[in-house]
């Protein structure tokens, strides 16, 4: 067996183009974020997420829900009461000044 039988990984300088791997790959645009990093946000950025998050529901609840059972339509609504509470208790702590 020769040495030129035998398979050799190629160098970065026989690859046409350069190879892609996490040492080089471009960083991702402002708007995403990594999973594994825990950077620490601020209260209110995170009240705003919240926030926003309770009226996408709200809204998706108010568009309407179909359950097959009529005692699955008591938690549905319960979920509704209580996203309507979560909705107005995040709105008057954002309103709170000096908040941190």
């Amino acid at each position: 067996m020769h040495d030129r039988d035998r398979y050799w990984p190629r160098r970065f300088d026989e690859i046409e183009g350069t190879p892609t791997t996490w040492l080089n790959e471009p960083l991702p645009p402002d708007n995403v974020r990594s999973i594994g990093r825990a950077a620490r946000r601020s209260l209110h950025a995170v009240l705003v997420e919240s926030l926003n998050s309770t009226r996408a529901l709200l809204q998706r609840l108010e568009a309407g829900v179909t359950v097959p059972r009529q005692a699955q339509r008591e938690v549905v609504r319960m979920l509704y009461v209580a996203a309507r509470h979560q909705a107005d208790a995040l709105i008057a702590v954002l309103e709170i000044d000096g908040l941190e």
